[in-house]
């Protein structure tokens, strides 16, 4: 019996909250239509009666007014696909009239999510003609980083008189994947790594006498300056450099260990701290054109293969914008990845102390291994004037990596 009541009671509140309710003005109205009413019962007077009903008619008609505008009205999101967590993204909402009457004064608040900050709390469409579409848009940014879902939007609407307002709830899917923002490296971290790239670029991998040219293409930053062709750089106008049989340039190995292991107060920060690093690696070899992959283990283990460019910065980053603590231990999955092959350099990432994670790795590996807990963790950041550690928004609008096209989902 119970549980029957408190069906009935909530689908009289689903029913209730989408009926016209009058505003504090429109309470007003009411008000003053009863205390009219009133006033003519008692002392006879009819003419007080009749002025009574002027209010409530008002109110009425803004409330068959309310109920018309916002019924059939249609609307889509585009939002970019993904975006990195503090950048601004321009959001698009298409408001179409599906009815044969003018709709006016549509308030559109797309605020359900707690991490979504918006430059205006609303949208304000002043009218939009049967069959047509509006376009309003705002700028929002994203808090964190993950997957966001964003479902329904609120159409409110109070017109024409502002004393009745109606709220319609309209559903529509949105899903934005939002990347960790990339953290600066220090200077003395870059040289670290792009000598560590250029001493692999000079090795040999085969011992074959003499070397045989079989390819001219253009060069990235960390290759040997020595092998730059400069008559075919004079030809296309750019550096050019010859490929050379028995030779290859450096790659690196990110790893990321997120087993929970410390302080566990300080986990949720430390795990950011490794990640926004992780980024900003990916971000400064991306940028470089050096070639490298990336392993974390999560639930399972998730390792790409070697890659740069464009495409290889955003398949990391979709891992490390859903990344979490690790289910097992550095030294129960480590062997898997087959760190300190041929000419690759590994740079190891780890929650707890350097020396656990060093203690995993097979000796003659040559890792870099830096803690997120550990005192020198901030020797291998870079800040702005400002005091921020990350890239700003300006930078990766630059760069190019952070430009997606809009798509509706």
């Amino acid at each position: 019996m119970k549980l029957r009541l408190a069906a009935r009671m909530k689908r009289l509140g689903r029913r209730l909250a989408v009926m016209p309710v009058p505003t504090r003005l429109g309470w007003y109205f009411l008000g003053a239509s009863i205390l009219l009413f009133g006033a003519g019962s008692f002392y006879g007077e009819n003419s007080f009666i009749l002025l009574s009903c002027i209010p409530m008619a008002l109110v009425l008609v803004n409330a068959i007014a309310v109920w018309l505008n916002v019924r059939k009205v249609e609307f889509k999101r585009q939002v970019p696909r993904e975006t990195h967590a503090g950048e601004s993204v321009d959001v698009q909402l298409l408001v179409h009239n599906a009815g044969v009457i003018p709709r006016f004064a549509l308030e559109f608040d797309d605020t359900n999510l707690p991490d979504l900050y918006r430059d205006e709390s609303t949208n304000l469409v002043m009218a939009v003609s049967p069959g047509f579409v509006q376009r309003p848009h705002y700028t929002a940014v994203f808090g964190r980083r993950g997957l966001h879902v964003m479902s329904d939007m609120l159409a409110t609407s109070a017109f024409p008189f502002g004393l009745v307002r109606m709220t319609r709830r309209l559903d529509f899917r949105n899903e934005v994947l939002v990347y960790p923002r990339p953290a600066r490296l220090s200077p003395g971290f870059e040289e670290q790594l792009m000598r560590s790239a250029r001493f692999f670029g000079e090795s040999s991998v085969a011992n074959r006498g003499q070397e045989e040219v079989y390819g001219v293409r253009e060069y990235l930053p960390g290759q040997n300056v020595a092998r730059i062709h400069w008559r075919t750089t004079a030809r296309t106008g750019k550096p050019m450099i010859l490929e050379l049989e028995g030779r290859q340039d450096a790659s690196f190995l990110l790893l990321l260990d997120t087993s929970p292991i410390g302080d566990p107060g300080t986990l949720r920060q430390r795990l950011e701290s490794a990640i926004g690093l992780v980024a900003g690696l990916t971000y400064f070899l991306t940028m470089q054109g050096v070639l490298f992959r990336f392993a974390w283990y999560g639930s399972s283990l998730h390792a790409s293969s070697p890659g740069r460019g464009d495409a290889h910065y955003h398949a990391v980053m979709e891992r490390l914008a859903l990344a979490g603590f690790s289910e097992k231990r550095l030294g129960d999955w480590v062997d898997q990845v087959g760190v300190g092959v041929g000419n690759e350099v590994p740079v190891l990432i780890t929650l707890g102390p350097k020396e656990h994670a060093e203690a995993s790795l097979r000796l003659g590996t040559g890792a870099m291994v830096i803690g997120a807990g550990a005192p020198d963790f901030k020797q291998y950041l870079r800040f702005d004037q400002l005091g921020r550690r990350s890239i700003g928004s300006s930078e990766l609008d630059q760069a190019g990596v952070s430009q997606r096209r809009k798509a509706v989902e």
